[in-house]
């Protein structure tokens, strides 16, 4: 068994970002790995949908090539105008940004945006869905004993009363790839983070758009890894699993990347607020 921190402690962890350690070769699978990085931070998109002001967490620490691309690119997106109450106005986002390094023509590599998420910061006064009781779940002792990291995306129904009324996993990373079993391992996972879902409680939305529902539907990823180092602003690589459907998600919802949010945040679905209209995948 490698030397590693006691599992209890380990099922505390929350991870910072939603990608973690680097994977190994993919072996006798088809997935592949894929080098990406994470950025968190905030924007202030105004009530014609241009960014005001940003701030990138922990800025200093990204690489300069992530930064010069970021402070070239966010002062020209475009957003859907932020609403509050039938009437434009400028509101301030939680921002998670997932950048991928692809080939490029001559030979070299270039950075690619190939996913972001906005969801409003807290604005109080019960407008917002948020966590009331999260507690992660512990982690798989069959995956504690070989060393298998992973990131579970949960999608989750929540009642009138906060409680889950149905859980699923729409995906699972693996950070790192056994030479056989992957399926096995993302199965475990996903059981995992499910189970403990189902138990959780949440604030509810009481005023706005949002308000009055009969559910809400939300998405969490649940990170699971050994190491307690904050890798936030490195290059890291992961194996993506397959998307997994779920038929109480929107159509439209199914397909959404999900790789930018971060480890135990909470993400509505469909949010009106923050939302993109630049398209992700534009390079430098």
């Amino acid at each position: 068994m490698r030397n590693r921190s006691p599992w209890w402690l380990v099922c505390a962890l929350w991870a910072v970002s939603a990608v973690a350690l680097a994977a190994k070769k993919p072996a006798s699978t088809d997935a592949e790995a894929e080098a990406g990085i994470q950025v968190a931070g905030t924007i202030l998109v105004g009530p014609e949908g241009k960014p005001l002001e940003y701030e990138l967490t922990g800025g200093d620490r990204l690489p300069k090539e992530v930064r010069r691309f970021l402070d070239f690119h966010i002062p020209r997106w475009q957003f859907d105008p932020p609403v509050v109450d039938g009437k434009p106005v400028a509101l301030r986002n939680r921002m998670g940004l997932y950048l991928v390094a692809k080939p490029s023509d001559d030979g070299g590599m270039r950075i690619v945006l190939q996913s972001a998420s906005f969801f409003p910061t807290e604005r109080g006064g019960g407008y917002d869905i948020t966590g009331a009781r999260m507690p992660p779940p512990p982690y798989p002792e069959a995956a504690a004993e070989v060393g298998v990291e992973a990131t579970v995306y949960l999608v989750l129904k929540v009642g009138r009363d906060g409680k889950v009324l149905d859980a699923a996993d729409e995906q699972v990373n693996l950070h790192f790839l056994p030479e056989r079993d992957a399926d096995k391992w993302r199965d475990i996972f996903a059981r995992s983070a499910v189970r403990a879902a189902r138990g959780w409680r949440f604030n509810v939305p009481t005023q706005g758009d949002e308000g009055g529902q009969d559910s809400w539907l939300l998405r969490v990823p649940v990170a699971y890894s050994f190491n307690q180092r904050n890798r936030y602003g490195e290059w890291q690589a992961y194996v993506p699993g397959p998307r997994r459907k779920v038929d109480w998600v929107p159509t439209e919802e199914q397909d959404r990347p999900l790789e930018a949010m971060t480890g135990g945040s909470v993400n509505p679905v469909g949010q009106k607020s923050g939302v993109m209209l630049t398209p992700a995948g534009i390079g430098l």
